[in-house]
């Protein structure tokens, strides 16, 4: 023979001491713990997908909660999302966008060359002395730029790109100008998010609604549902007993 048993776990808990309340706690928890098992879904797909530079600053921008679930301020919810840092490009990523120059007069975007002194490898970010903001080239009386020689030996050459003077008569590319160039949606945020909270939630809850019983029972206050409570699953919402004959 072959019994099965539904069990309600939030009924358990309603019928403690204080049960609203624990109840609340335990949906707060289980949302907050299923956030932070997101967040760092989110960061581990980052860091396979892309070529992370700087890895401290792309962790704490990949997935950013805030708010978190809260039983003192009322909120029955958690937000995570991608970080909205100036210049960082991630939440492009999501569903593909043009790349554009940052600041809005610009026409075009100064792209370092792979293997150039701006950027020797792909994975290295630029060289501080060559980013393109600490560049200073000379400007006439009308505020244009001149392709005149910085500290650093570069020249600009218009809707070109920017040089470096190597020798006397030899010069080297650092950036090209582009008119930008479409990103792809690699990020799939939105996917890993929904498939991280099916997995865990039901999971965190149930934890949660556990210790909220032992807890309880700790302190001598479910007399009344211990039987009941030892009937919880360690994982999902049935239970079955099974005899056979």
């Amino acid at each position: 023979m072959r019994v099965d048993l539904q069990i309600d776990s939030a009924q358990l808990v309603l019928r403690l001491r204080n049960g609203q309340r624990r109840l609340a706690y335990a949906a707060v928890n289980a949302i907050n713990n299923t956030a932070k098992r997101i967040q760092a879904a989110e960061r581990r797909r980052v860091e396979e997908e892309f070529t992370v530079r700087k890895k401290q600053f792309i962790r704490r921008e990949a997935a950013v909660i805030k708010p978190f679930a809260s039983v003192r301020q009322g909120r029955a919810y958690a937000e995570i999302g991608v970080g909205q840092k100036p210049r960082l490009l991630l939440s492009a990523f999501e569903r593909g966008a043009e790349r554009k120059p940052f600041t809005s007069a610009a026409k075009s975007v100064a792209e370092p060359i792979v293997g150039g002194p701006a950027r020797p490898r792909f994975s290295q970010p630029v060289t501080p002395e060559l980013r393109v903001g600490r560049l200073r080239f000379d400007r006439t009386k009308t505020g244009k730029r001149r392709a005149s020689v910085t500290r650093t030996k570069t020249y600009l050459v218009p809707e070109v790109g920017i040089f470096q003077r190597v020798g006397r008569d030899a010069s080297r590319i650092v950036y090209i100008f582009t008119r930008g160039k479409r990103l792809k949606p690699r990020l799939r945020f939105v996917e890993t998010a929904r498939k991280e909270a099916r997995r865990w939630f039901r999971e965190e809850m149930q934890r949660e609604v556990v210790n909220a019983i032992a807890r309880a029972r700790g302190n001598g206050s479910a007399p009344a549902i211990q039987a009941g409570a030892d009937l919880l699953p360690p994982h999902g919402g049935r239970a079955s007993n099974q005899r056979r004959e």
